[in-house]
């Protein structure tokens, strides 16, 4: 099992081209992945993209990526032919205007700031092999803390797992009361209300039996129980399980709530309640399930 949440950071460098990769996913029901790069270089977004989801099923990713020529082309000054360009072009403009034209040391250096340098000619193949092998590792380094975060989840659905079963067995106990409660409650108000009628008179046992009927939650209570069986399977799973889990505990909080409109113990409803109190906290849990 695996959350949806992490973070990786890796580098990767060649012929003097460093990608440095920082990724980190949060939990979303479909896959989404984000990766900006330079405009040059937007091609190769969705190689990033695909790598991304060769490793997950969910999540949104976003990705920030920096691309460093550490060869020094790039090193701030014009090019020669730049330079001369625009020296023959102010000869020009002095000519043009009688003006003296002359250039010294000083005089170029400042030339070269008013011109931009051309920026550095970087390989496609060169940023391509660094970039995947860079977002790889910060993959990996994601992946590796999804793990982790996922053996934390695992290991607190499953204590929540346990506590439902714990109190769908104090509900077994408790259901059969409520016709002996509901019996003794029918022939009190009977009595308060001067009739006197025998507890084998067939109108009692007819609002016995229909009452019966009503409150029987046996059905609920099995399939909460086979529920439970397969929500522990899940949790033992490898592959992503984070949308069968939002499914099953739709089905358990059906059954819940079927339980609860049924009872008419206050014990009954009592442990519906902390069952429904539980099974949000496993709700909001397996939202970050992968």
């Amino acid at each position: 099992m695996k959350s949806m949440t992490g973070f990786g950071r890796a580098e990767s460098g060649s012929n003097g081209i460093v990608v440095s990769a920082q990724v980190s996913s949060v939990n979303r029901r479909n896959f989404e992945a984000i990766c900006s790069l330079p405009k040059e270089f937007q091609h190769l977004e969705r190689k990033v993209v695909e790598l991304t989801r060769g490793v997950a099923a969910r999540g949104r990713f976003q990705f920030s990526i920096e691309i460093r020529d550490e060869t020094g082309a790039a090193s701030g000054l014009p090019s020669e032919d730049q330079l001369a360009s625009a020296i023959k072009r102010l000869k020009e403009i002095a000519i043009k205007n009688d003006v003296s034209f002359s250039l010294d040391t000083l005089g170029l250096i400042e030339l070269s700031r008013l011109i931009e340098a051309e920026p550095a000619s970087i390989s496609d193949d060169t940023v391509e092999k660094s970039l995947l092998e860079a977002a790889k590792g910060a993959l990996d380094k994601l992946v590796s803390m999804r793990i982790q975060e996922g053996g934390t989840l695992q290991s607190d659905l499953k204590a929540r797992g346990n506590r439902l079963r714990e109190l769908v067995v104090k509900v077994r106990e408790v259901a059969p009361g409520m016709l002996e409660k509901h019996r003794e409650n029918l022939l009190s108000r009977l009595e308060q209300a001067g009739l006197t009628i025998s507890t084998d008179d067939e109108r009692v046992l007819k609002e016995l039996a229909l009452f019966a009927d009503r409150c029987d939650i046996s059905e609920e209570l099995t399939r909460l129980e086979s529920h439970f069986e397969q929500f522990e399977q899940l949790l033992d799973k490898e592959e992503a399980v984070g949308r069968s889990l939002e499914f099953l505990v739709q089905e358990v909080a059906r059954e819940i709530n079927t339980t609860g409109s049924k009872s008419s113990s206050i014990e009954v409803s009592r442990l519906v309640l902390e069952m429904k109190n539980e099974l949000e906290r496993i709700r909001e849990q397996v939202a970050n399930v992968e």
